[in-house]
């Protein structure tokens, strides 16, 4: 998807000790970046995760998948634009695009699904619609149902 239609980008810098003996960034830490933009992305919403815990929620991971198309380097600044795609009854589904600033190329592309649960019983609860109206509004989104 072109990074003009996401809604959110958060920019880190690639650090020594993400990279291995080929010295790219390691695969394991893509998923380190796609969990900061998305923890990022709430709070720049306004559903910071310390105050989804202090409402009785809390966001587990439940799929990931990850996407390699071009190595990204120590020092290199990376771009991760990150978007709500879909809001189920428990579930929210986020999509992301890993862009090297520099060159513009793009490095990653993954796909999480989330599942809202009650902090005390872990079971899964319907996403707030606290939740859902700051995505609605974000991301310009008529079609998600605030109830």
């Amino acid at each position: 998807m072109p990074k003009d239609q996401y809604s959110y980008k958060s920019e880190m810098r690639v650090r020594f000790g993400e990279t291995d003996l080929q010295g790219v960034v390691f695969n394991a830490n893509y998923l380190l970046y796609v969990d900061t933009a998305q923890m990022d992305y709430l709070r720049t919403i306004g559903v910071p995760y310390f105050d989804m815990l202090e409402r009785g929620y809390d966001i587990v991971i439940v799929d990931a998948s990850l996407q390699f198309l071009a190595p990204a380097h120590f020092d290199e600044v990376l771009e991760v634009y990150a978007r709500i795609y879909e809001i189920g009854n428990s579930s929210i589904k986020m999509d992301y695009e890993i862009y090297e600033a520099e060159s513009e190329r793009v490095v990653a592309r993954s796909q999480t699904a989330y599942v809202i649960i009650d902090k005390d019983s872990q079971k899964p609860v319907r996403v707030p619609p606290y939740i859902r109206r700051a995505v609605r509004e974000f991301e310009s989104r008529d079609d998600i149902e605030e109830v």
